[in-house]
């Protein structure tokens, strides 16, 4: 089997050439929990403690951030419509959602069985999933939110199910267990509450003794950033030529993968 992902079972709600996203000032990657940012960021690094990394959900009304591994040597895409997003663009990593279980794909690539629970409780008992007639594979997920460039606001939902794509969350998310653990002492902040890490959407490829050169996803902490967002740039405004409309008023242009 294909394990790509290819099935998009999200409804495309935001990634469209004018589709309606949140503006580029609302940077702030997930509301600020009760209790203030220190105890959220102690909740996280305890509930983070004991999840194993060694080995390798229902609908969120957001669209799939996926890696195709097989096509023009590797490609992201985003959404049904599969738009490639910027090759710069820069992506927040909400903490508070990654996930790990498992999913069964049926004919055609459907989706027939998922199973996901947050990585801070048990991973679903593979014997007790249910018979789906399909085989049944083990996959991450995470919440991401692009912070520049024309995909501003816009908040996705990456899925993980291949061993290269898994992987590369569960490296991510060891960088963010790292930041977390080491974040508090002795009851203070030592990075000012900067928990979450900032990627872009990279890859690489590798030798597979099969299918020949193979691309794998990279998703590598570049900064850490606090709850709110990163601190807002100052604004350079850049004149218009006259009879002309601004950037920001033309009309998106996407590609295709």
């Amino acid at each position: 089997m294909n394990n790509d992902h290819d099935h998009d079972r999200d409804r495309d709600h935001a990634a469209n050439d004018n589709g309606k996203q949140e503006g580029p000032g609302d940077k702030q990657v997930t509301p600020a929990p009760a209790g203030g940012a220190l105890a959220s960021i102690a909740a996280l690094a305890t509930a983070f403690a004991n999840v194993p990394t060694a080995t390798y959900i229902g609908r969120t009304g957001l669209p799939m951030l996926l890696f195709k591994s097989r096509e023009k040597s590797g490609t992201w895409t985003i959404g049904q419509k599969r738009m490639i997003p910027e090759a710069d663009s820069r992506w927040a990593v909400n903490p508070f959602t990654f996930e790990w279980g498992f999913i069964s794909f049926g004919d055609n690539k459907k989706v027939v069985g998922e199973d996901m629970v947050s990585v801070t409780k048990p991973k679903p008992e593979f014997a007790k999933l249910s018979d789906t007639g399909f085989p049944w594979q083990e996959q991450w997920s995470v919440h991401m939110k692009c912070l520049n460039g024309a995909d501003a606001g816009l908040q996705v939902i990456h899925k993980a199910n291949t061993d290269g794509a898994r992987k590369a969350i569960v490296l991510l998310f060891d960088q963010v267990r790292q930041q977390i653990n080491s974040e508090i002492r002795d009851g203070k902040t030592v990075h000012d509450g900067k928990v979450v890490a900032v990627t872009l959407l990279e890859k690489d490829s590798y030798q597979n003794v099969k299918y020949g050169p193979t691309a794998i996803p990279i998703l590598n902490a570049i900064e850490f950033i606090t709850l709110d967002g990163p601190a807002p740039a100052p604004a350079e405004p850049t004149p218009q030529p006259s009879g002309t409309s601004s950037a920001a008023e033309q009309p998106r242009r996407r590609r295709v993968a």
